[in-house]
């Protein structure tokens, strides 16, 4: 009697504690699942997909080599550094699967950084030496061949270098360069923008423009797919405004030979582009466009080809 009490006791105790560890575990995949799910909320709530814009400072006839090269590198880089000092940080190459539930801040990111890389190609090529035939500077080849390029999707750790890391790396070089303009030291960067530069820097404007509308020029995005493009024409948008700002604080004759109405027209359309943010966004009804549901795509890349058709503008006056 007293042998079958207790294998009766025995098995009520790892029934019970059977239980209590199912019941455990069911507590930790509960708290890991909801924390998981408040970490993506926020990251789908809080990051902005429309930051302040680069407000070059107003620069007179004293103004400096220095104080130039300062603004233009501060314009390349202004978006890119808006993202990685955000409080989430980099979004496209994180770990917990957030680039594939909250894509609209991982397109506007990827956007940017497309940008970023010819921005920081072109205006290396230009701005920072005497002449085409001159040695560039190493610090921005370093930026433009190595630390932007690096892929926006890579994740490191100790010895591994990361996405983050590397774009911080750029930055970095942008701003040594500019700091070391009339500093008489031996690795003091070069400042010289001439005529066929600025035309060179506009062309970039358009032609990301141009990029950009191509992306949104296809009439089978689905509304699902509509903000991913939506997003991504915005980051490059950003940097578009950021350099053409700067070059028209570096360089009066963007306005005096482009015209001020084409300047402010341009810079009125990206400001729009900027702010563009609907609570949802949707494709339209149909091809021929005149469906109920308004069609976002149309709406932004008519913003963007406008400013682009000005950037155009203003680079044929250049050219007489």
């Amino acid at each position: 009697m007293i042998d079958a009490f207790l294998t009766r006791y025995i098995k009520y105790m790892k029934l019970q504690l059977t239980s209590l560890k199912n019941n455990i575990i069911f507590k930790v995949v509960f708290v890991v699942f909801g924390v998981y799910f408040l970490y993506v909320l926020m990251v789908g709530l809080f990051p902005t997909t429309s930051p302040n814009a680069y407000e070059p400072p107003k620069l007179d006839d004293t103004a400096t080599d220095k104080d130039k090269a300062t603004v233009l590198a501060d314009a390349v880089t202004h978006s890119i550094g808006i993202q990685l000092n955000s409080f989430f940080g980099w979004i496209p190459n994180d770990l917990l699967l957030v680039p594939k539930v909250i894509d609209n801040i991982t397109s506007y990111q990827e956007g940017v950084i497309y940008a970023t890389r010819p921005a920081s190609d072109i205006i290396a090529k230009t701005a920072s030496r005497f002449g085409k035939n001159d040695t560039m500077d190493g610090r921005l080849v370093d930026a433009t061949s190595r630390y932007f390029v690096y892929s926006t999707t890579e994740w490191g750790f100790w010895f591994i270098y990361d996405a983050e890391g590397r774009y911080k790396l750029g930055i970095e070089n942008w701003k040594a360069w500019a700091q070391s303009i009339d500093s008489g030291a031996k690795n003091a960067g070069v400042y010289n923008l001439r005529s066929d530069d600025v035309y060179s820097i506009l062309k970039y404007c358009y032609q990301m423009l141009e990029f950009a509308v191509g992306t949104l020029n296809d009439e089978n995005i689905s509304h699902f797919d509509s903000d991913n493009r939506i997003y991504f024409a915005k980051g490059v948008a950003a940097v578009v405004e950021d350099v053409f700002k700067g070059l028209i604080a570096v360089d009066s004759s963007v306005v005096e030979r482009g015209g001020q109405g084409n300047v402010t027209a341009a810079l009125n359309r990206l400001s729009y582009i900027r702010d563009f943010n609907p609570m949802y966004i949707v494709a339209g009804g149909n091809a021929i466009g005149d469906a109920m549901l308004p069609n976002h795509v149309a709406s932004i890349a008519r913003h963007i080809d406008v400013a682009s058709n000005r950037i155009n503008d203003i680079m044929q006056s250049m050219e007489k």
